[in-house]
């Protein structure tokens, strides 16, 4: 169990970096250089990477004990272990597990927030980007029954 433990304790340690991240990464949009944002992604990439091979390791360990108490690895969730382990255990194994689900409530709201920040950011960059294009292919013209048609340059831009 004590392994385990370990396990679920770094977890918690990675979620909350994690978290420390996002915020940052909330609080830097229209503020930080891209190159800063790039930053943080890697950072943020790394957390999760690092998460993802301490889930497989849990799951491993949770094997094991599957094993050793006889009992179907899909029956044994860590409200199981935590009920059925010594009370030495149960405790600390219990405030990981809800610390745990409790940051991962934490980053899910500050994902989404960041989500739209950024969706709405890009949508003002596209939509510069595109008045730009315009402005380079020249106003529209009226034609001479009045309707609106791209108006051409006279000459080419490398004349001007």
């Amino acid at each position: 169990m004590n392994e385990l433990l370990n396990i679920l304790r770094q977890e918690v340690e990675l979620h909350e970096q994690l978290i420390s991240l996002l915020q940052k990464e909330s609080e830097g949009f229209g503020r930080v250089r891209a190159s800063e944002l790039l930053k943080l992604q890697g950072e943020k990439s790394r957390c999760v990477r690092a998460s993802a091979r301490l889930e497989r390791e849990r799951i491993q360990h949770v094997k094991q004990v599957a094993e050793s108490w006889n009992t179907e690895l899909k029956d044994l969730t860590l409200s199981v272990i935590i009920n059925r382990t010594t009370d030495e255990y149960s405790a600390p194994l219990r405030q990981c597990f809800d610390q745990l689900k409790s940051l991962i409530g934490e980053i899910h709201r500050i994902a989404d927030e960041n989500s739209i920040q950024a969706s709405g950011r890009l949508k003002s960059v596209e939509s510069s980007i595109q008045f730009m294009s315009q402005l380079q292919n020249g106003p529209p013209t009226y034609s001479d029954v009045g309707k609106i048609q791209k108006g051409t340059s006279t000459f080419s831009r490398t004349e001007a």
